[in-house]
C-alpha cells in the first residue's frame, strides 16, 4: 500500500498543475447506474450484465464477426484500445430493434472517446493486491481546439501485472481521436489506437483425461516458462462521417483498419492430465510472425420523415471487408510426461518456424433496412442484404489443395414491437445472417485455420414490463441455430453437426428506491448438437465449455437518497456446471463469486475526485474455466484493488 500512496501523491501533485476548469469525465463512471438493461455494458473500466463481447447467449460475437463502431460495421482483429473508447454495449432482443441489420447472435457496440466543447483531464491509479498485483493508471483528456468545431482526445494507459497464474505481464494503451464538427449535425472523427503486450508466458492449459476431474492445483504457483512470452501489437485506425443532406437525409460512413501483428506467441499444453497432477504429455507450440488484419466499413444514406403518429426510417447501407490473415509454420517442442505438482523450468529451444499460409477474405454486402415507430406503441423493422463473399487459402506446402470458396448469402431480419398496456410491451424477431466461424485451437491438428463464414438463424420474442417509471424487467425467449465446428477424434477441426442455443433471458435493471440502483439478470440455456458425430458417438450432444444457467446481481447503494459522496456495492454472478469434454462425461463445478466495493466522490483542488476499493472473489472460490476445445484453466482467487481517479 506504500506504493499506492507514493502513485496518489505523485498523481496529486500533477493534476493540482492543471488550471482548466473541472468537468466530470470518468470520476462517475459506474455500469450499475448507466445501464439500461442486464445483457451487457461496459463503462470505462466498470462492467455490469450476463453477457460480454466475449459470451452471448453462449457464443462469441466479436470473432463471428458481429462488432460495430458508433453503430457502423467493423471487422475487429483483437482488442481494442482503451483509450479510443468509452465502453460498448451488448445488443439483443428488444434492444437490437430499431438497429439496423441486427446479427442472429447479438452485436457489440462500442462508443468512442470525443472531445467536446469543454476541456477535461482524468487521472487514473490503481492496485491490486493478491495472486493478481500489480500498479496500473491511465492519464486522458479532451481538448477543444476552436470551441466545439475542432478539438481532440486521447490518452496513455500501463498496467505492470503479476498475473494470478504465475508470471509477469505488461500491457500499454495508447489512442487519440480528433473530431471536426463544421456545421451543426455534422461530424468527422478520426482516430487511431495501441493495444500492445508484452512479456505475458504462456498459461499451461490442461486437456483431461477420464472422468475424475482437474487436479487440486496450488493457484499463484508459476508453470509457465520464462522464455514463452506473448508480445504483439492491436492497432486499429479509423475514421468516421456523419453529415445530413436535406430534406430528412443523412450520410453516414466508417473506414476501419483493424491489424493484430504477433511478434511472438506460445500455447502451453498438458495432455492426458489426471486428478493426481500428472500428465502423459506435454507441448508447447511457438508461433512468430503471425498477422491478422482487416480493412472494413460502411456507408448508409438514411431517409427519416414523419406524420403526426408515425416515424419511419428507411436506410441503404453498402459494407464489406478485405481481411488477410498469415497462420501457421509453427514450431513444436515436445517434453513427454509431465508432473503439475513439480514446477520445471525448461531450456529455452532454438526456435524455426516455416512459412506462412495466406486466407484472404473479400466481403461486399448491399442492403435495405426500415423501421416503424408510432406514437400508439407499435414498432417495426424490417431488413434484406445480399452479398458477396470469396475466401482463398494459399497454403505454404504445395502438397496442399488450396481451396476457394465464392457464396452469395441473401441475409434478412425482422421484428415488431407492441405496447398492449401502459407498461407491458411484447415483442418478436426473426433473423437469417452470415457470420465467421471460430478458428482452428492450438492443440488442433490443422491449428489456426478458420472454416469458411457460415449461416445462421435466430428466433426470439418476450416481454418488457415498466414496474415503476424508473424499473423495468424484460423476459425473453431465443432460439438460435448453427454450424457446430469442433475438434474429431484424430483433432482435426472441422464440422461436427449443427448447434441449436434454446433458452429463456431475463433483465431487471433500474432505481428501486431513490439511491438504490439495480442491474439483475439470468440466463437459462439448452443447448444441443445434431449431426453423425454425436449419432455415431464420437461427442456427446452438449457443447464444449457451455454452461446450461448463469445469473449476474449488482445492487448499487448512494447513501442519502443518492445525494451521498459515498456508495456501496455488491456484486454475485454464478454460473452452472460446464461441460468438461467432448463425450459429456465430465463436467466442472458450479462457481459463485461474490464482489464487494465502494465509491466516495469529493471534490478539491478544482477537480472531481474518486476513491474506489473493491474485493473481487470474497469468498476466495476455486473454479475451472473450460474453454470451447475443452482446456481447463482454474479461475482468479480473491483480490483487493484500489483505484484513485482524478477529473479536472
Amino acid at each position: 500500500m506504500r506504493f499506492v500512496s507514493q502513485l496518489g501523491t505523485l498523481g496529486f501533485a500533477a493534476l493540482a498543475l492543471v488550471s482548466a476548469p473541472a468537468h466530470a469525465q470518468r470520476a462517475e463512471d459506474n455500469a450499475a447506474t448507466q445501464s439500461s438493461d442486464a445483457f451487457g455494458r461496459s463503462v470505462g473500466n466498470d462492467k455490469s450484465g450476463i453477457y460480454n463481447s466475449d459470451d452471448v447467449r453462449g457464443f462469441n460475437p466479436v470473432d463471428a464477426g458481429n462488432v460495430r463502431i458508433e453503430g457502423l460495421y467493423f471487422d475487429q482483429m483483437d482488442r481494442l484500445s482503451t483509450r479510443i473508447t468509452d465502453g460498448n454495449t451488448i445488443r439483443v432482443g428488444i434492444a437490437s430493434q430499431r438497429y439496423p441489420f441486427p446479427a442472429p447472435t447479438g452485436l457489440v457496440d462500442y462508443s468512442l472517446t470525443q472531445p467536446h466543447d469543454k476541456s477535461s483531464y482524468s487521472f487514473n491509479v490503481e492496485w491490486a493486491n493478491g495472486f493478481s498485483t500489480g500498479p496500473g493508471g491511465s492519464f486522458e483528456f479532451k481538448q477543444p481546439l476552436d470551441g466545439s468545431r475542432l478539438g481532440i482526445s486521447g490518452g496513455a494507459g500501463f498496467r505492470f501485472a503479476h498475473r494470478y497464474e504465475g508470471g509477469y505481464a505488461t500491457f500499454n494503451a495508447l489512442g487519440g481521436t480528433l473530431a471536426f464538427r463544421p456545421s451543426p449535425g455534422t461530424d468527422v472523427l478520426l482516430f487511431v489506437g495501441d493495444f500492445r503486450t508484452r512479456s505475458d508466458e504462456a498459461r499451461p492449459t490442461l486437456f483431461l483425461t477420464g472422468t475424475d476431474g482437474p487436479p487440486r492445483m496450488k493457484r499463484g504457483e508459476d508453470l509457465s516458462q520464462n522464455w514463452a512470452g506473448r508480445s504483439n501489437d492491436s492497432w486499429q485506425i479509423g475514421s468516421l462521417v456523419r453529415t445530413p443532406l436535406g430534406s430528412g437525409l443523412r450520410f453516414e460512413g466508417g473506414l476501419f483498419l483493424a491489424l493484430k501483428d504477433t511478434h511472438q506467441a506460445f500455447a502451453d499444453l498438458y495432455t492426458g492430465v489426471r486428478a493426481d497432477g500428472t500428465a502423459t504429455g506435454h507441448r508447447i507450440i511457438a508461433d512468430r510472425g503471425s498477422l491478422d488484419s482487416s480493412l472494413s466499413g460502411e456507408v448508409r444514406l438514411v431517409k427519416q420523415w414523419k406524420s403526426d403518429k408515425v416515424s419511419q426510417q428507411l436506410i441503404a447501407s453498402l459494407r464489406g471487408r478485405h481481411k488477410l490473415r498469415l497462420f501457421g509454420g509453427v514450431a513444436s517442442f515436445s517434453y513427454g510426461a509431465a508432473d503439475l505438482n513439480q514446477p520445471t523450468a525448461l531450456a529455452a529451444p532454438a526456435i524455426v518456424t516455416g512459412a506462412k499460409n495466406r486466407d484472404a477474405v473479400d466481403q461486399l454486402n448491399y442492403g435495405l433496412a426500415w423501421s416503424l415507430v408510432s406514437t400508439g406503441g407499435l414498432t417495426l423493422d424490417a431488413g434484406l442484404s445480399r452479398g458477396g463473399y470469396a475466401k482463398t487459402i494459399d497454403f505454404a506446402d504445395p502438397l496442399l489443395a488450396d481451396p476457394k470458396i465464392d457464396d452469395q448469402p441473401i441475409t434478412w431480419n425482422a421484428s415488431a414491437s407492441y405496447r398492449v398496456l401502459r407498461g407491458v410491451t411484447l415483442y418478436f424477431g426473426a433473423s437469417q445472417g452470415q457470420e465467421e466461424a471460430l478458428i482452428a485451437p492450438e492443440i488442433a491438428v490443422n491449428r489456426s485455420e478458420a472454416p469458411p463464414a457460415i449461416r445462421t438463424r435466430q428466433l426470439e420474442g418476450g416481454i418488457k414490463l415498466s414496474l415503476s417509471p424508473k424499473l423495468t424487467l424484460v423476459a425473453g425467449l431465443f432460439r438460435i441455430t448453427k454450424p457446430y465446428f469442433n475438434l474429431d477424434p484424430a483433432l482435426r477441426y472441422r464440422q461436427l453437426g449443427t448447434l441449436t442455443n434454446q433458452g429463456v433471458e431475463m433483465s431487471l435493471t433500474g432505481q428501486v428506491v431513490p439511491g438504490l440502483n439495480v442491474v439483475g439478470g439470468a440466463m437459462l440455456l439448452d443447448p444441443r448438437i445434431a449431426g453423425e458425430a454425436v449419432t455415431s458417438g464420437q461427442i456427446g450432444p452438449r457443447p464444449l465449455g457451455q454452461v446450461r444457467s448463469r445469473s449476474f446481481v449488482t445492487l448499487d447503494w448512494r447513501l442519502k437518497q443518492g445525494k451521498s459522496p459515498l456508495s456501496f456495492d455488491l456484486t454475485s454472478e454464478s454460473w452452472s456446471s460446464r461441460v468438461g469434454n467432448a463425450a459429456n462425461t465430465l463436467f466442472a463445478a458450479p462457481r459463485l463469486v461474490i464482489g464487494l466495493g465502494a465509491r466516495y466522490r469529493f471534490k478539491t483542488a478544482g477537480g472531481s475526485f474518486l476513491i474506489r476499493p473493491q474485493v473481487l472473489n470474497v469468498f476466495d472460490n476455486y473454479g475451472w474455466q473450460v474453454s470451447t476445445s475443452g482446456g481447463w484453466t482454474y479461475t482468479q482467487p480473491r483480490t483487493f484493488t484500489v483505484q484513485v481517479v482524478a477529473d479536472f
